[in-house]
């Protein structure tokens, strides 16, 4: 086992994390509403799926990933797998023969720890990287101050400086960025990996951490800055009455 896959199981027991995702392949109906548009200026072309009323846009031939039951999308990189962690997503895992090595135990372990979705790619290289979201309700973290407290909490607890904390500027939602090392505690055999996590007090003071972690920790910044800026989220459903 390697170090980012022995990482990835003690994933949820360091931290507070989920991934969100939907089976990749599953997505027939959903290919027929999407929309290829070609940025300004020569710019990347994109991808917007539209599904539910929650809008994911992603970079050509990113794979969109909204699930606006729970609340959330996101787009992963070509050729990724994800799955939702609800006991029916997890019931498709059975009868199916994920690429990525792994995947299905990693993916019944983050639902273990109370993920809501995970997905993960391999590298040309073999190595592997994956998202997990988590999304926790009533937490009063509804501002770029309170969740500042709450991101260098999370840091000093997974034995990160929280002074590496970095608040992001200019979101819709107040975000913010925790890097620190998986399995570096003692009993980890000195098997290491890098992660990030993305805090965001979205809508609803619901507090979602997403979770990206691989094996290349040279691509991991740019990895998770990418899936950072397809982060949509649903907006609190009316009251009924």
């Amino acid at each position: 086992m390697n170090g980012r896959r022995y990482a990835a199981a003690a994933l949820a027991a360091a931290v507070l994390g989920a991934t969100l995702g939907a089976c990749s392949g599953d997505g027939d109906d959903a290919a027929e509403d999407t929309e290829e548009t070609a940025g300004e200026g020569g710019g990347a072309t994109t991808t917007t799926l539209n599904t539910g009323g929650l809008e994911v846009t992603a970079p050509d031939g990113w794979q969109p990933i909204p699930a606006p039951d729970i609340g959330i999308g996101f787009a992963v990189p070509p050729g990724w797998e994800a799955t939702l962690l609800s006991p029916e997503g997890l019931a498709t895992l059975a009868g199916a023969s994920p690429a990525v090595p792994g995947f299905t135990e990693l993916a019944h372990a983050a639902a273990a720890q109370g993920g809501v979705i995970y997905a993960a790619g391999e590298d040309q290289a073999g190595g592997i990287s994956d998202v997990v979201v988590r999304a926790t309700p009533a937490t009063g973290v509804t501002d770029a101050q309170t969740l500042r407290y709450a991101a260098e909490l999370t840091a000093a607890n997974n034995g990160t400086d929280p002074t590496r904390v970095t608040v992001v500027d200019g979101t819709q939602w107040p975000t913010a960025l925790v890097p620190f090392t998986l399995g570096a505690a003692s009993g980890s055999d000195g098997r290491t990996a890098e992660a990030r996590s993305v805090m965001v007090a979205g809508p609803g003071d619901i507090l979602w951490e997403v979770t990206v972690t691989a094996d290349d920790a040279a691509s991991l910044d740019g990895l998770t800055e990418q899936i950072r800026q397809t982060l949509t989220f649903a907006p609190p459903s009316e009251p009924q009455g």
